[in-house]
């Protein structure tokens, strides 16, 4: 009975370590050169996660997108306090806020920014800012989307310097 135990207790131990050196963790960072949206002039930014040479590595052994956040500088140009937002699409060519709202999905929401004022968000606060997740991990998966930012309010002009990090899991 004692072998038995023992033979089994090996073979789980060993499809355990097995599993745990047949993956492992990347963190990817996609920098999103610097642009400027407002509800006068829309700027939608094409996110090619395969130009990424860590994403092009591990994008067919991709187990799982365990965390996606925003980090960066988000900078309120009016002087009414304001709310940045981050929304995401399969396609780029919406014109307009209403357009945005209406088609793709919002998946950042940044604490108040004050007027004329800047805000940066670190990594907390960006996970803690992140919405729709499974839409963004989906996306993130894909490798191709784009991105649109908008503010809560109009009218609103607000300056991004943003990147995305990205948490894959990933077979070897």
């Amino acid at each position: 009975m004692k072998k038995r135990v023992f033979t089994i207790s090996a073979v789980m131990l060993s499809l355990f370590v097995a599993g745990c050196i047949g993956s492992g963790t990347v963190r990817l960072e996609y920098e999103i050169d610097e642009f400027v949206s407002s509800s006068d002039g829309l700027i939608v930014k094409e996110i090619d996660l395969t130009a990424n040479e860590d994403y092009d590595d591990n994008k067919n052994k991709i187990k799982s997108v365990d965390q996606v956040t925003v980090v960066g500088w988000m900078v309120n140009l009016e002087p009414v306090d304001n709310f940045a937002e981050i929304w995401i699409a399969d396609v780029g060519t919406y014109l307009s806020p209403a357009e945005v709202r209406a088609n793709a999905t919002r998946v950042f929401i940044s604490p108040v920014i004050s007027g004329n004022d800047s805000l940066f968000i670190d990594w907390s606060d960006g996970l803690a800012h992140i919405e729709n997740i499974p839409t963004l991990k989906d996306a993130a998966e894909a490798g191709h989307f784009w991105l649109y930012g908008l503010a809560a309010d109009s009218p609103f002009t607000v300056r991004f310097r943003i990147g995305l990090v990205i948490i894959l899991t990933v077979g070897l």
